[in-house]
């Protein structure tokens, strides 16, 4: 569990003309702060009244952070506003009312907020920053793929408008699956270290989606339409048009995804 860096009795409570309080842990109140339409990096506890904690960024192992574009709250008891207030590495508690977060929550009874600011960037500068990124991605997912090709004796093989790569292994029908119609997909999905994190088959249910819809990946929404209904085959999905920079589950960081498909 994330704990915040203990308060000193030098950093005392302010409290808000709304009722709100809170206090700033740091080291150096000269530090530069976030504006809105920067980029933060930040990690969250939500404890309620009831002591119970409610949500913590921790439990999505990242490492950097939750990012998040920073912007101009909807309302007043908008935790990131103290964000203002926060240098990088930075802490905060922060004691809302219930009576300001619940119809019928107590004033006398608080929710307690911990945040922490991890880093912040200007927003071009993490723009351009991003395009870098891209780029560099790019080609470090097409050397894989061709490394992945050339290792597993793979000459017969098509590249889509979007950079998916593709092949069927057994012919259905002559409809061609487009946008709009609802697919019935089994699959095995895996890494291309063969490494699987998904299994339709184990689960007993295919998966269901209107293609064109984004309920998928972009690189499935847009690759399944390489395929006719009643196929099966191989599509290959560079990590772009997949999760990018994100992990999801067994899936890491920056992953090419391959999906052993059966369409039906």
């Amino acid at each position: 569990m994330w704990v915040i860096a203990p308060v000193s009795a030098r950093q005392k409570w302010v409290k808000r003309s709304d009722g709100i309080s809170y206090k700033i842990v740091t080291k150096d109140t000269s530090k530069a702060k976030p504006v809105y339409g920067d980029h933060i990096w930040m990690h969250l506890q939500k404890i309620a009244p009831s002591k119970k904690e409610i949500f913590n960024t921790k439990i999505f192992g990242m490492e950097n952070g939750v990012d998040m574009e920073y912007k101009v709250p909807a309302k007043q008891t908008d935790i990131t506003t103290f964000f203002q207030k926060m240098g990088k590495g930075d802490s905060a508690v922060v004691k809302i009312p219930a009576s300001l977060m619940d119809s019928a929550g107590s004033a006398r009874k608080y929710y307690i907020f911990k945040i922490k600011l991890l880093d912040f960037k200007e927003k071009n500068k993490h723009e351009s920053d991003k395009q870098i990124r891209y780029r560099q991605q790019m080609i470090i997912d097409s050397l894989a793929i061709v490394d992945y090709l050339k290792n597993n004796s793979i000459p017969q093989h098509s590249t889509d408008n979007y950079g998916n790569i593709f092949w069927r292994t057994q012919y259905g029908s002559e409809r061609e699956v487009i946008a709009g119609d609802t697919v019935h997909l089994q699959y095995v999905g895996k890494l291309l270290n063969q490494k699987e994190f998904d299994n339709s088959y184990k689960r007993n249910q295919p998966l269901n989606f209107i293609v064109g819809k984004k309920q998928v990946i972009d690189g499935l929404d847009l690759g399944i339409c390489n395929f006719h209904h009643g196929d099966k085959g191989i599509l290959i999905i560079p990590s772009r048009l997949a999760y990018g920079e994100r992990e999801a589950g067994a899936i890491p960081e920056n992953s090419v995804l391959l999906f052993e498909l059966d369409i039906q």
